[in-house]
């Protein structure tokens, strides 16, 4: 219950309101004879005791209803609220709540534009050198003699007369103690020896070997049709070279012509120079 209003009462004032209003010179009686003891003195006097018998009384009833305020409504009397409490500490903090959903999907980014083309790096030192490979194998034996080394053996059964004479007539000679060769038995002939090329090689020059000083060619030749090149001519018993090489093929050959003009003279044989 809230604080009812007050219960004091003022008997008079100094400047009075209506029929409360008292005049000055009473006033200044009353604190005149106050102020000399008249109070004390005059034990009778009805109208002073009266007065402020009254002003007590108001002013007790004043203090018990402010008693009561005091004690009802702060201290938690009947019906009376308390005083206000003190604040209360933060409460802790609640839970997280649950996940939201997913987002809906954003859409898709645009195409990155092309890198720029990259430099080109330096070019690499070169390697060393393999080593070299090994050697390859001889060539098979040819129709008319051996490959030994950089050169074709041919012997003097290889060696055939033209068709200068009557009769083909190359014979062996072997007249001469310890020695054997070949001849042509009529002077008008000529005598030749073929040799094939091995694979992968080249003639690049040849060497008849004779009794005396006779001229001779060396001939490439088609297989197929028979024609006949000159590559290059010289004397017997000299190493003639080539100036341009005569290369292998599937159809090719070559041939020595020896100008023989008498039946003595003997080839013991030649040699084709290859690469």
């Amino acid at each position: 219950m809230a604080l009812q209003d007050k219960k004091n009462k003022t008997i008079f004032t100094k400047t009075g309101d209506g029929n409360d209003k008292v005049d000055s010179a009473k006033i200044t009686e009353l604190e005149t004879k106050f102020t000399n003891g008249d109070h004390i003195q005059d034990r009778g006097s009805f109208a002073q005791l009266g007065i402020v018998y009254l002003q007590l009384q108001n002013v007790s009833e004043e203090l018990d209803e402010l008693r009561r305020h005091l004690t009802e409504d702060f201290s938690g009397g009947t019906g009376g609220q308390g005083p206000k409490g003190d604040k209360g500490d933060k409460g802790d903090t609640g839970d997280a709540g649950a996940n939201g959903s997913n987002g809906v999907d954003g859409v898709d980014g645009t195409n990155g534009t092309n890198g720029a083309t990259g430099l080109r790096g330096p070019t690499g030192s070169r390697g060393p050198i393999g080593n070299t490979g090994a050697r390859g194998a001889e060539g098979a034996d040819g129709a008319a003699g051996g490959v030994y080394g950089d050169k074709i053996k041919i012997l003097p059964t290889a060696f055939m007369g033209n068709d200068d004479a009557s009769l083909e007539r190359t014979v062996i000679e072997d007249d001469v103690r310890g020695k054997l060769a070949v001849r042509v038995a009529s002077s008008s002939q000529e005598i030749f020896a073929t040799v094939a090329i091995p694979e992968g090689k080249s003639v690049t020059g040849y060497r008849v070997y004779t009794n005396s000083k006779l001229t001779t060619y060396l001939n490439g030749i088609d297989l197929t049709t028979g024609v006949m090149s000159e590559l290059t001519s010289g004397f017997s018993n000299e190493t003639i070279n080539l100036k341009n090489s005569y290369s292998s093929t599937s159809t090719n050959y070559v041939a020595i012509k020896v100008m023989t003009t008498t039946t003595s003279q003997l080839i013991y044989g030649a040699v084709i120079i290859i690469a």
